[in-house]
């Protein structure tokens, strides 16, 4: 099972870095942390300034989640470096024997892999002073397999370096 997860994640990562390079002007990355409903790493790729590929892997439940997704970030009126966003993608999570999922009154009885799809709307602003990005989103999210059970508890404020 983790095996899989680590492979979803170096796909992905691949995938983004292999994307075409040498754009002169833009920042074609962005990387950093993630804090809210669960904690971890976020990676994007700016395939122009309006289509973003985004990887995000974070720890929830004693468990661990990779998410891919897809977004498009609009402009906010005319305020330099603010946009909003909205995307959808997929995720794959692994919870070890014996997770607590209290907000479904569950304890996963063996090693789970649970795929399903995800959302995300967000809002986030860039500093062009120094390569700083700050976001805000909330991703809703849909589980298969044995939970089935749609999740609209995550969100999360993301800080990432540009480059």
């Amino acid at each position: 099972m983790i095996r899989h997860l680590i492979l979803f994640v170096f796909t992905i990562s691949s995938l983004a870095l292999s994307a075409q390079r040498g754009r002169v002007g833009m920042l074609e990355y962005a990387a950093g942390g993630r804090l809210g409903t669960g904690t971890g790493l976020t990676f994007q790729y700016f395939h122009t300034d309006n289509h973003v590929a985004e990887a995000i892997i974070y720890a929830r439940y004693e468990g661990f989640s990779a998410t891919a997704l897809y977004e498009h970030h609009m402009q906010v009126l005319d305020v330099y470096g603010l946009k909003w966003y909205i995307g959808a993608g997929g995720h794959a999570t692994f919870y070890p024997v014996g997770t607590d999922r209290p907000d479904l009154d569950q304890t996963i009885a063996g090693n789970v892999f649970i795929p399903g799809v995800d959302a995300i709307i967000g809002l986030e602003y860039f500093f062009r002073s120094v390569p700083l990005q700050m976001s805000f989103d909330i991703k809703p999210e849909y589980n298969f397999g044995i939970l089935n059970s749609l999740d609209t508890t995550i969100g999360a404020v993301s800080l990432r370096y540009r480059f």
